[in-house]
């Protein structure tokens, strides 16, 4: 009987972590400015209720949109307001 002996290594690097994971209302007409000065965080935006206008584009319930780092952006809350999950992602190695 002949067995096999491996080394098995992990060289997993997660280089994109959640960070501040919330859930935003937005009033009527209210904006919201992200200003990523350090150009190392992901903005990841999903509505869940209203809309909200974010790089041009009108988003309604459902509807995301993925901001990379470095990308200044506004989220205006249309006229019934804005609910909306907000995730950053860091770049850094863990």
């Amino acid at each position: 009987m002949t067995t096999l002996a491996t080394a098995v290594t992990d060289s997993l690097t997660i280089t994109h972590a959640p960070a501040d994971p919330e859930l935003l209302d937005l009033a009527p007409g209210a904006e919201l400015h992200w200003d990523d000065e350090g150009g190392h965080t992901d903005h990841q935006i999903v509505v869940t209720r209203g809309t909200c206008r974010v790089l041009d584009r009108q988003l309604h319930p459902g509807a995301s949109v993925y901001v990379p780092a470095g990308v200044a952006h506004t989220i205006r809350a249309g006229a019934w307001g804005c609910r909306f999950f907000s995730v950053h992602t860091a770049h850094q190695e863990l």
